[in-house]
């Protein structure tokens, strides 16, 4: 194994120009590939850090508004919610437990008539806005709901009403029977939630949005939060065990459309993006290794008539595949991951292309990349999967090599 290595470190010396210019591109595949891997575990971690925080790590709901989701309908309710809660917050592992509603509305400036601007109204504990969804961090004027009367619109809605902090809207949602619901709010505070879709939001106190909803003392679904979304299932099964959520649905949030395959879907990208750049970069080393080996077909027919096996002839070529990726994998990686560090500080503004993501999987317009010695160590080794891609076939060809045929190459 000796006598392998010094024929493929040398072999490696004999074009250092070819050589140098294939480290580089192994270096520069390695570098694109920690950047993108970062890039992707920041979105990933993001969308399941904001569906956490929005739709709570567990929920608690009635069985048919869980089979009517996407409807939200009031009229499947919690109609004791501060017993729900009570039974929630009694279980080891959860921080907190918040009633919340959601209805849909149409709103317009108080000097206007009610139009076709939509949003979706959130009723909750001001601990809610301010624990779990850091409203009082997104403000971008005002403040947060005191009483009744009062709302935080996001962004987007406000600028399609045309009104400000200090503004007044009418709002018209339903009770819990149908029946339309009209209030007056005073605008005391705009967020910017890093999307245009999420932005599309108004936020009340929960005895307002249950003054509105017909739904005195009760709430469409209760909340829960642990201290790690990754608690969310063992937690959730703790909760069906008790007796005083037994008639209720009680489901972890990455059990819950659409969150149930976002994780799938993210790690599906990763693997797509990683594939490409490999592939891509592979070829570099496939032609150097290709190269190589029509170079030498006379000096590997001699050193196979002296005894060199077929396998040994491949694991020389993969030796020489490998120690380039390995040089180019340092390389790169040092480079990205240096790039992919100062990216988590600044963010990467995505635009408006992310504003119009589906309003189910909302995404910041801004990503921070999220750089990690397992990102660092997952994008070395795809580095030297790439020397193997790179490296088998002509690896294979110089093994099939036949002695006399090479020693007559070229006469």
């Amino acid at each position: 194994m000796g006598i392998l290595l010094q024929l493929a470190f040398r072999n490696l010396g004999r074009n250092r120009r070819r050589t140098l210019l294939t480290v580089l591109t192994v270096a520069l595949g390695t570098g694109l590939l920690t950047v993108a891997l970062s890039m992707l575990t920041g979105i990933l971690l993001d969308t399941l850090k904001f569906a956490a925080a929005a739709v709570g790590h567990v929920r608690v709901v009635d069985p048919e508004y869980a089979r009517r989701d996407q409807l939200m309908p009031l009229a499947y309710n919690l109609p004791d919610v501060a017993a729900v809660v009570a039974a929630a917050e009694g279980q080891p592992g959860v921080l907190s437990a918040h009633p919340h509603i959601m209805m849909g509305v149409t709103g317009a400036r108080e000097d206007q008539d009610i139009g076709e601007n939509f949003s979706l109204l959130h009723g909750a504990p001001i601990a809610y806005y301010t624990d779990i969804l850091d409203l009082d961090v997104y403000l971008s004027s005002g403040r947060l709901p005191a009483k009744d009367g009062e709302a935080v619109l996001g962004e987007t809605f406000a600028a399609e009403l045309d009104v400000k902090v200090g503004g007044v809207v009418i709002v018209l949602g339903q009770t819990q029977d149908g029946s339309p619901s009209p209030a007056r709010l005073e605008v005391v505070g705009l967020v910017d939630l890093g999307n245009k879709n999420v932005n599309r939001q108004t936020f009340v106190l929960l005895s307002q949005a249950q003054w509105l909803a017909d739904l005195e003392g009760g709430a469409t679904e209760v909340l829960v939060h642990t201290a790690d979304h990754d608690d969310a299932d063992e937690v959730a099964a703790a909760l069906r065990s008790q007796s005083a959520l037994s008639a209720y649905d009680v489901a972890a949030w990455n059990e819950r459309p659409p969150f149930d395959s976002v994780g799938a879907f993210l790690q599906a990208v990763r693997g797509i993006v990683s594939g490409i750049i490999v592939f891509i970069t592979g070829l570099g080393v496939l032609n150097t290794m290709l190269m190589s080996v029509l170079e030498r077909t006379n000096e590997i027919g001699v050193m196979r008539a002296m005894g060199l096996t077929s396998s040994q002839t491949r694991a020389m070529f993969l030796v020489e595949a490998v120690t380039i990726a390995a040089f180019g994998g340092v390389v790169g990686v040092s480079l990205g991951s240096g790039v992919a560090f100062y990216l988590s500080r600044v963010g990467i503004h995505l635009g408006e292309a992310v504003a119009k993501a589906p309003a189910g999987i909302p995404l910041h317009e801004t990503v921070y990349p999220h750089a990690s010695v397992d990102t660092v160590v997952l994008a070395f080794l795809l580095g030297l999967a790439m020397a193997v891609v790179g490296g088998i076939l002509p690896a294979w060809r110089a093994s099939r090599i036949q002695p006399v045929e090479a020693m007559r190459h070229r006469r």
